[in-house]
């Protein structure tokens, strides 16, 4: 007789077991991932920020030289699409030494920046970007990754606790990464999901620029 209560409660036991691990797996799968949004309010400080060293105006056949360099203006015009509808301050990062005048010299000078891996200097900015609870960052893609400059900016401003939103112009190589790359300059700040324009069709991207945003929750 006690082998059988034995027994019974060793059943018993088992299936208590088994319900248990079934209820903590179930609540720990996966919750399904969403496009995080920005929580806006009437005192947010909103920053629109991009690097753009345009030397030629044919942003078609800029496009079409180097697949790994945006050389175009097309950084600028996603720049001022975004400050359009977001409102708040915008503001360009310029580098203290100036690039050459035509685009072979831009793109070479960039390549040598990227190997010896230099920081170049920008001029001072009217504003503190610190200053800003929401930053978009824009920048065009020289040879698969972000400008020099780029990496300076991110030396030289700590956004522990603010939200940046990265947007690139490209000639083919969408951001190359460097959305990621900025999650890792700022482990501090929330990166939400950034836009890749292909910087030949920069003047045609209003509708994409304010699709994009009204994801994010602007």
């Amino acid at each position: 007789m006690m082998k059988k209560i034995t027994a019974s409660l060793l059943v018993a036991a088992i299936i208590v077991s088994m319900s248990a691990c079934g209820v903590k797996n179930e609540s720990s799968a996966p919750a399904t991932s969403k496009t995080q949004s920005v929580s806006q309010t009437s005192d947010q400080k909103i920053l629109t920020i991009y690097f753009s060293s345009a030397n030629t105006a044919d942003v078609d056949a800029v496009s079409s030289a180097t697949p790994s360099f945006d050389g175009s203006s097309a950084t600028a015009t996603v720049a001022t699409y975004i400050n359009n509808i977001t409102g708040g301050d915008i503001a360009k990062i310029t580098p203290v030494n100036d690039y050459p005048t035509d685009y072979n010299g831009t793109a070479d000078a960039a390549k040598s920046e990227r190997d010896r891996d230099e920081r170049p200097e920008f001029l001072p900015l009217d504003i503190d970007p610190e200053d800003y609870d929401v930053i978009f960052v824009g920048y065009p893609m020289w040879w698969y990754t972000l400008p020099m400059v780029m990496y300076t900016f991110f030396d030289a401003y700590d956004f522990t606790g603010k939200t940046i939103i990265p947007f690139d112009t490209h000639a083919g190589s969408g951001d190359g990464g460097t959305f990621e790359t900025i999650k890792e300059f700022e482990p501090g700040a929330t990166v939400l999901e950034g836009i890749a324009v292909s910087g030949s069709r920069a003047d045609k991207s209003e509708d994409d620029v304010k699709s994009w945003l009204e994801k994010l929750g602007f």
